[in-house]
């Protein structure tokens, strides 16, 4: 993926965050991030933003492809980052797990419509453009799949976080492992 291209071109405004605001502060907080010019609470501020309390947003798989574009990018902190992914896939397994999330009936429609979003999601030449098509699938899909193409997100790039517990870098070290066994072992919750 050509992170920049895929920033430029990505319709922010058309996708909201926990807050009911448009996700256009979410590209600032990646921008900064990219140019290695972002805080700790430009991190935090990131995943906030791709999560709130445990539930995911119609912006979460997007969030997360671009997480891990970061990754490979020499500017970012990998620890910060790699500590708010901690948290998006905790929220991600956490409702999953969920009463509704046990009670969701696949239908032949749902699994169609996930099956076209999860192409783009998952394929890496994928440029950011959205027709109106697309987006009106996006914003339509269950919540449901919201969690498992994240989840299959991080189970796609396993190896990646792998092989940053490798760093030279403690903390990042430290980061990636934690992440990586959360990923391989992931918490059972007891359902309410």
């Amino acid at each position: 993926m050509v992170l920049h291209t895929f920033l430029e071109n990505f319709p922010w405004r058309r996708f909201g965050t926990p807050y009911e605001t448009h996700a256009k502060g979410v590209q600032q907080n990646i921008l900064n991030i990219l140019a290695g010019s972002a805080v700790e609470k430009d991190y935090e501020r990131l995943i906030d933003n791709l999560e709130s309390q445990a539930w995911l947003v119609k912006l979460s798989p997007w969030g997360l492809k671009v997480c891990l574009a970061l990754l490979v990018e020499e500017k970012p902190n990998k620890a910060w980052l790699l500590k708010g992914m901690c948290t998006l896939f905790e929220a991600a397994n956490y409702s999953a797990q969920s009463p509704q999330a046990q009670a969701f009936k696949e239908t032949k429609g749902k699994a169609l419509k996930y099956g076209i979003f999860k192409a783009k999601l998952f394929d890496p030449a994928f440029d950011g453009r959205m027709d109106d098509e697309f987006l009106k699938i996006s914003k339509t899909l269950d919540r449901h799949y919201l969690h498992v193409s994240v989840l299959e997100l991080f189970a796609a790039n396993r190896d990646l976080i792998a092989g940053l517990a490798a760093s030279a870098d403690a903390e990042t070290a430290k980061q990636a492992a934690l992440l990586a066994e959360a990923i391989a072992n992931p918490k059972q919750y007891p359902c309410s």
